[in-house]
């Protein structure tokens, strides 16, 4: 009776310690969002929030000289998500022109 009293409260432990180990996984993901900007004239940008906190505005290109933003909604949410990705991995999140040219974006 004591055996299956003990496999049951550590059975239960287990359970509870994946739910949270799952949630916390599950919310962490979610903490980050992408919104693509039309910038002022003709172009496009992008902001990352974490949560409801702005914490990065890109109105251009990165890495390219001069301040011209993407051409398209689709480069800036290309290099928008690579960023995110980059940053929910904790890895360096900076771009390169190789980046650019991998993802086809025309600069």
């Amino acid at each position: 009776m004591k055996r299956n009293k003990k496999i049951i409260g550590i059975s239960c432990f287990v359970l509870l310690l994946l739910v949270g180990i799952i949630y916390g996984y599950m919310h962490s993901i979610n903490i980050y969002r992408l919104e693509v900007t039309q910038i002022e004239g003709s172009g496009y940008g992008y902001k990352i929030y974490e949560r409801e906190r702005l914490i990065i505005v890109q109105p251009f290109i990165p890495v390219v000289s001069g301040k011209r933003p993407f051409q398209s909604v689709q480069d800036a949410q290309c290099i928008g998500n690579l960023v995110l990705e980059r940053i929910k991995a904790g890895n360096e999140f900076a771009i390169s022109k190789a980046d650019l040219d991998n993802l086809g974006v025309v600069y």
